[in-house]
């Protein structure tokens, strides 16, 4: 099944990996519709729609949200917003999903929805992606899920992936493939989670290292 689900959206342009797609495949029939599904960085709308058929398929009714300004860095428009646009209509959820065109630094301060599934994909700079993470985060119930996209490719990702192993003690890391982590929202970590935290983002350093990798800023 996550061979047809991946073959849906293969084509449509975008960073989304067999190995993301895996991650979302196998966490998003976990759901329990507590809270929405809500994307950050949709681009031309490959993660979103293939998160959008796998709930679909799981009977999933969640509120489901995507945030994108769709502009550069400088703040110009990035041309992608009407393809984005071509795709939702192709598979006909454009009036299934909820699109927020801000930036999500704008969006988080009046976003009021509770969060069972956040995806992280959006500004890749690091002072950005910590912002995102602090404004949203905050939203995430206990037990959703929280995953960050670009990590080992992007600093900024990369690094905040980094600080929260250290001294985040609500965020439980349960894997890391493709670009992906995938982590759970805890009330408190255990000593077990805290090395497991740690050893995952240690191993993400030494696969940087290992393979001369230079991050993308």
């Amino acid at each position: 099944m996550f061979e047809t689900f991946y073959k849906e959206i293969e084509n449509i342009e975008g960073w989304f990996s067999k190995e993301d797609a895996k991650i979302f495949y196998d966490t998003i029939p976990k759901l329990k519709n507590l809270g929405s599904m809500v994307e950050i960085g949709s681009w031309c709308g490959k993660s979103l729609i293939f998160s959008y058929l796998i709930a679909k398929n799981n009977n999933n009714n969640c509120k489901k949200y995507s945030i994108d300004p769709f502009v550069t860095s400088k703040n110009d428009p990035n041309g992608k917003y009407e393809q984005f646009i071509t795709n939702l209509k192709k598979y006909n959820i454009e009036n299934k999903i909820t699109h927020i065109k801000e930036k999500s630094n704008e969006a988080g301060k009046n976003f009021k929805d509770k969060i069972e599934f956040l995806f992280l994909d959006g500004f890749h700079v690091y002072e950005y992606v910590k912002e995102e993470f602090n404004l949203f985060f905050k939203k995430v119930i206990k037990n959703g899920f929280v995953l960050f996209h670009d990590v080992g490719s992007w600093y900024g990702p990369t690094q905040l992936v980094y600080e929260l192993a250290e001294k985040n003690d609500n965020i439980k890391f349960l894997t890391f493939s493709g670009r992906t982590i995938l982590a759970e929202k805890v009330d408190n970590l255990t000593k077990q989670d805290k090395e497991n935290n740690l050893k995952i983002a240690n191993s993400i350093k030494e696969n940087i290292k290992s393979k001369n990798i230079k991050l993308k800023y």
